[in-house]
């Protein structure tokens, strides 16, 4: 008769944490709410994302990243977390754009239809991202302050690979990105 009440006592404990984002973090990963419209359309600001944290990152075109801002970004807090995705991997080259307005990555066009809007960027730009560094920009372009904005900055706006936190869960990814 215990065994049948332990179950359900986990289950009344268990749903009240999940809110909390206690679960998350006891399975390895955490929650966050998106403030802003920089990943729109494939987030919607105000989504909340189930992300899972990553110890040793392996980095991919295309991942929607958590990551540490890093230091130097001009009016942006160092360490605050953001949002975005990859799109420069160590050792590869980005620019903007092509002539149908396009990124190319290791010179050839990357077909991104998540983009809120054409063109990429009206911003052109060519890095050759370090090792252990990435270039990570936005879905929306026209108002995301990405790698692209501090360029400037040390490391030429780039992040480091050590400073993602986690990658957004593929089951997230798919409900934020139908609707």
């Amino acid at each position: 008769m215990i065994r049948t009440r332990l179950p359900a006592l986990a289950l009344l404990l268990l749903l009240p944490a999940s809110g909390c984002g206690l679960v998350e973090s006891a399975l390895g990963g955490f929650a966050i709410t998106v403030p802003s419209e920089s990943m729109e359309p494939t987030i919607k600001k105000g989504s909340r994302l189930t992300v899972r944290r990553t110890d040793d990152y392996v980095p991919r075109v295309g991942d929607i990243v958590v990551y540490r801002t890093p230091q130097g970004w001009s009016g942006a807090t160092a360490g605050a977390q953001r949002v975005g995705r990859v799109i420069g991997v160590p050792e590869s080259t980005v620019s903007c754009c092509d002539d149908k307005g396009r990124v190319e990555l290791n010179r050839a066009p990357l077909e991104e239809p998540y983009l809120m809007s054409p063109p990429a960027s009206y911003v052109a730009f060519e890095v050759k991202v370090p090792r252990g560094r990435l270039w990570i920009m936005n879905d929306n372009r026209h108002v995301a302050l990405d790698s692209r904005r501090y360029s400037d900055a040390p490391d030429g706006g780039t992040v480091g690979v050590a400073d993602v936190m986690g990658v957004v869960d593929a089951p997230a990814r798919q409900e934020v990105s139908g609707g």
